[in-house]
């Protein structure tokens, strides 16, 4: 035969291995995983926390309309009314008839959602107030609850 002068045939291999190749796998894996996580829709927020003493010096200067608290279970009590979200809109627009450049404050609970806080203002716009003031509490508010 012509490769046994130079003993070519141990690199022959007859016998194909029937074992399975791990690295093309893994390559596969990491494309996969690089893919993945830089075409996925997720958002890390960014936020920032500022907190701020409240005291007397600090709300002197703001001249408030009206003022909105927002429980942790989205009750809304504005002016003496128990509300829902979706009934704040048409109270405010009632209580500002004949107000020009209303202020709402709102005091929020600490577990209230950003969501919430967007959709409150969103709705105070909607009724007519051109500003409104953030007042968070440290601890829960402790409102009465009417039936």
């Amino acid at each position: 035969m012509l490769s046994q002068p130079l003993e070519l045939e141990r690199f022959i291999r007859t016998n194909p291995k029937s074992d399975l190749e791990v690295l093309p796998i893994i390559d596969i894996l990491v494309i996969v995983v690089f893919f993945g996580i830089f075409s996925s829709p997720f958002v890390v927020p960014k936020g920032v926390v500022i907190d701020f003493e409240v005291n007397e010096s600090l709300v002197s200067g703001i001249n408030v309309t009206a003022v909105l608290t927002v429980k942790r279970d989205n009750m809304l009590l504005f002016e003496g009314q128990n509300l829902k979200l979706n009934q704040f809109e048409e109270k405010a627009r009632e209580y500002l008839k004949g107000k020009e450049s209303a202020v709402l404050l709102l005091r929020l609970d600490p577990d209230i959602k950003m969501d919430t806080f967007f959709q409150i203002s969103g709705e105070a716009k909607k009724a007519g107030f051109s500003k409104v003031h953030v007042a968070g509490e440290k601890e829960v508010i402790d409102l009465p609850t009417f039936q």
